[in-house]
């Protein structure tokens, strides 16, 4: 009896679906930033970005700014002043110096999580956490060339009706 239930136990640890956890405290951010790097390393069946990709949770810079009109500071790209300008309680606009914004979207939540523990990979028909297919999140991308930052925020933020939007392509 001891064998088989032996048995038993390793079968279906051997044939569980992999896990992989994001670090506690980062918000995935962190393993967000691990991953593109190995990526960017070349290892096996890894594709190249072109480019150092960062994502920010724009909705968590902005805090209370966002149902508040204006143009408010979200924070820094290299020596430019990122802003996001606010209509609404709505972003209509964001700007970083003389840099063009790239509007992009995804299915795929891009910035942290507050809690810091996130499912990042499940090979069964799971539904993910970081997944929302009811709606899109939209971000502001900024690129100088070497780094790509991109602020990304939930539909109910972002005044998109009128524009077009890219899907985001994070090997670009």
């Amino acid at each position: 009896m001891k064998r088989i239930s032996i048995g038993l136990i390793t079968s279906a640890l051997l044939l569980a679906p992999p896990v992989a956890f994001a670090e506690p405290g980062h918000g995935g951010q962190k393993g967000q930033e691990k991953h593109q790097g190995a990526e960017k390393s070349g290892g096996p069946g890894a594709k190249k970005a072109k480019h150092e990709h960062k994502n920010k949770n724009g909705r968590d810079l902005l805090g209370a700014k966002l149902k508040k009109d204006g143009k408010h500071a979200v924070g820094k790209f290299k020596d430019r002043d990122v802003t996001a300008h606010v209509i609404g309680g709505k972003i209509v606009e964001m700007a970083a110096g003389d840099l063009p914004a790239k509007r992009v979207r995804t299915k795929t939540k891009m910035a942290s999580q507050p809690d810091g523990l996130v499912l990042a990979a499940w090979s069964s028909g799971v539904q993910l956490a970081q997944y929302d297919y009811q709606d899109y999140y939209y971000g502001y991308c900024f690129d100088d060339g070497y780094t790509y930052e991109c602020y990304w925020y939930p539909a109910e933020d972002v005044y998109y009706e009128d524009y077009t939007w890219e899907d985001y392509d994070p090997y670009w």
